[in-house]
């Protein structure tokens, strides 16, 4: 699964029938947005401290259930529920957007909630906290849940921002609720926790291959007071050339970016198996010093590696018994330099070029990666 931005510039409102431009278009999206965003902040404001992010955390409710994958359904579980502001009318849809993305946004903090927890129990006792000694880096990474994986910018930036509320309140603070302010939703609407009661998505019949069909209840006021504030408009726009025509259309993301409304959608392909024999060409790749990234191809000719020389030159390097080496499409970073040979950049790339080419020119059978 992939995700794909695609814009939207007018709709049609089905209710009444008038077409909607780009504006009043991202006007009634606005709206919507900053219902979910509000009930989203009620949430996670109520629910930022430490004993709320631990059971969520814990992945079971009060009774020892194990919580639902689906934020929404998670939160409800545990009866934190959002509500519409007073005198407002919001579907149960509405409100279910609005607590996955408030699931969504604790579960993500209990992961900075264990690092900051490492970082201020094992606080630099020197003057300068950013000038750790190699044990105390140590002492940190152990503290760290996967410490050795984090990288140290990360560790020091959690580092300057417990320095600057300690420069600023005087003490360290207890944990991330005290360090942090509770998080909001991102200013989006994300529609994959509704159903087809509050929206659906199609291919567009007359031009599947390039077009989709939305369609979304949305307000036609900031503040809906009943149901009949709510009117279904149909979006066409046009799909990203990246998604394929046979891939499936998942809901996607709606948020506003200058003035234009955006579509993140996420299509989902099927990928045929690969055998893991009878290939007749295999793929090997080099990371290099001053390239990026350089490949090569190894084919079968007759049973056997053709020579270097009986093969069409491109503007790759010839290496021969290792197959043709091409620069990426790219320009390379990090400096210019030659094309690097394939299995040539470094002794690891060197013994995998070796070894992919030996067994292609002894089995005539190449790794799993090639075609």
């Amino acid at each position: 699964m992939a995700c794909a931005s695609a814009s939207a510039f007018r709709g049609l409102d089905t209710f009444t029938g008038e077409v909607l431009n780009a504006g009043v278009l991202a006007g009634r999206v606005g709206w919507l947005t900053a219902l979910v965003e509000t009930m989203c902040t009620e949430v996670t404001r109520e629910h930022w401290n430490r004993p709320d992010l631990t059971q969520l955390a814990r992945g079971q409710d009060l009774s020892g259930v194990r919580l639902p994958s689906n934020a929404w359904m998670a939160l409800r579980a545990l009866g934190w529920h959002a509500t519409a502001p007073e005198g407002l009318y919001v579907p149960d849809r509405v409100r279910r957007i609005a607590e996955e993305q408030a699931g969504r946004v604790l579960r993500s903090a209990w992961w900075r909630t264990q690092m900051t927890d490492a970082v201020l129990a094992t606080w630099p006792a020197g003057p300068d906290p950013m000038r750790r000694t190699d044990a105390e880096w140590d002492v940190l990474r152990v503290a760290c849940p996967d410490g050795q994986g984090i990288a140290a910018s990360v560790l020091r930036a959690r580092t300057r921002q417990i320095t600057a509320f300690r420069a600023q309140h005087g003490c360290l603070p207890a944990d991330i609720c005290e360090l942090e302010a509770a998080p909001g939703g991102g200013w989006q609407v994300v529609l994959s926790a509704a159903d087809k009661q509050l929206t659906t998505l199609a291919r567009c019949e007359e031009d599947p291959a390039r077009y989709a069909v939305l369609t979304v209840r949305l307000p036609v006021r900031p503040d809906p007071r009943t149901r009949a504030d709510w009117h279904p408009v149909l979006i066409r726009f046009r799909l990203p050339p990246t998604i394929d025509v046979t891939a499936a259309l998942h809901m996607p993301t709606l948020r506003l970016r200058n003035g234009r409304l955006r579509l993140d959608v996420a299509p989902t392909s099927a990928a045929p198996k690969t055998p893991r024999d009878g290939h007749t060409r295999a793929v090997a790749f080099d990371y290099g010093l001053n390239t990026l990234l350089t490949g090569g191809t190894l084919t079968l000719s007759g049973g056997v590696q053709p020579p270097a020389a009986d093969r069409p030159d491109d503007g790759g390097t010839r290496h021969p018994g290792h197959g043709q080496s091409r620069r990426p499409p790219h320009r390379p970073v990090g400096g210019a330099g030659g094309t690097r040979r394939l299995g040539g950049g470094n002794a690891a790339g060197g013994r995998a070029g070796a070894e992919i080419a030996g067994r292609v020119n002894e089995t005539g059978k190449s790794s799993p990666s090639g075609d």
